[in-house]
């Protein structure tokens, strides 16, 4: 399966869509420097760079396209201007998505995102044939240190839109009042029907968890707790890494200190991200831009376990 990376970062999207699909990324499109070189590095393909210039149709067949388009326009850490923020590039996506029709785009923001942009993100999906499902994943939910809750969507060709456009007004309408009144719930739905933080016969109960029990390291259920998650774990790919696989392996990790002369440490912050030892920290590129690049990225042992997730929920409906 061919893969497309849009908003690259350091690939962490990536890894776990290579991991989980047996996909092979073919290029990517970044046009941060810090990117480029990291992009260059691991995956060594072409980086097409500013989306707005590239031409579809020259790509040829693609099967998945992945996107972990610019969160400020949507996150609480700006000024959430939306679409009127000049970051704001979805629709560059969306045309890209269009023109390719890859059977599957997988796509990560921030939290805020859902009440913020999203509802538009689905029915523009929805405009072009692709229903969507989609969930919150955090990064303690596979054992890191820190939450660092994410948007995690799904869309595959199906040609529905005009149901799908009905469905996913409603249900954004419903769930975003819920999903912020509650800070318990996790399990944010999909175009069909919500979708409840309970035990069901979904077979969802291991995502039941209070907010309480992930504001601890090692607190929460992460992989590895049940036969099935260290069964999934073991499907992780090499490249991927199982820095976060369990809590005993955790556990077992050489730490790096947190601070280095008084200052924060990146290879600690790398750990935090769940990457390999030098992954960032070892590219030939300031503190600050490998704090930046950090800072941007996607944990992926969260993203492999978010799609895990998602395509459970696909196939209960």
């Amino acid at each position: 399966m061919k893969l497309l990376s849009l908003c690259t970062g350091y690939g962490g999207l990536d890894l776990a869509v290579e991991a989980f699909f047996g996909a092979e990324l073919v290029a990517c499109a970044d046009t941060d420097k810090s990117a480029s070189i990291a992009i260059d590095k691991h995956f060594g393909v072409p980086n097409l760079g500013d989306i707005k210039q590239i031409d579809w149709v020259a790509l040829g067949n693609i099967d998945i396209v992945t996107a972990g388009y610019p969160c400020q326009p949507f996150s609480a850490a700006g000024q959430r201007k939306g679409s009127d923020d000049a970051r704001h590039i979805w629709p560059y996506i969306k045309e890209g998505i269009g023109i390719l029709r890859p059977g599957i785009v997988v796509l990560e923001n921030v939290r805020g995102h859902l009440s913020l942009g999203f509802k538009e993100v689905l029915a523009d999906l929805a405009s072009i044939g692709y229903d969507a499902i989609w969930t919150i994943v955090r990064a303690s939910d596979v054992g890191a240190p820190h939450q660092r809750a994410r948007l995690f969507i799904i869309a595959y060709a199906n040609g529905d839109a005009y149901t799908q456009s009905r469905r996913a007004d409603r249900d954004i309408r419903s769930q975003t009042s819920q999903i912020f009144n509650r800070a318990d719930r996790e399990e944010f739905g999909c175009c069909f029907e919500n979708v409840s933080n309970t035990d069901d016969s979904r077979g969802f109960g291991h995502m039941q968890r209070s907010s309480r029990r992930h504001d601890t390291c090692c607190q929460s259920e992460s992989f590895g707790d049940s036969d099935d998650q260290q069964l999934s774990a073991d499907r992780q790919a090499p490249r991927l890494g199982r820095r976060f696989a369990s809590r005993s392996e955790l556990s077992m990790q050489a730490i790096p200190d947190p601070l280095v002369d008084g200052k924060l440490n990146t290879r600690f912050v790398e750990y935090m991200m769940g990457l390999p030892e030098g992954w960032v920290t070892d590219l030939p590129i300031s503190r600050a831009q490998q704090f930046k690049l950090l800072g941007n990225g996607v944990v992926p042992q969260q993203a492999f376990y978010a799609l895990e997730k998602l395509c459970k929920m696909r196939h209960a409906f």
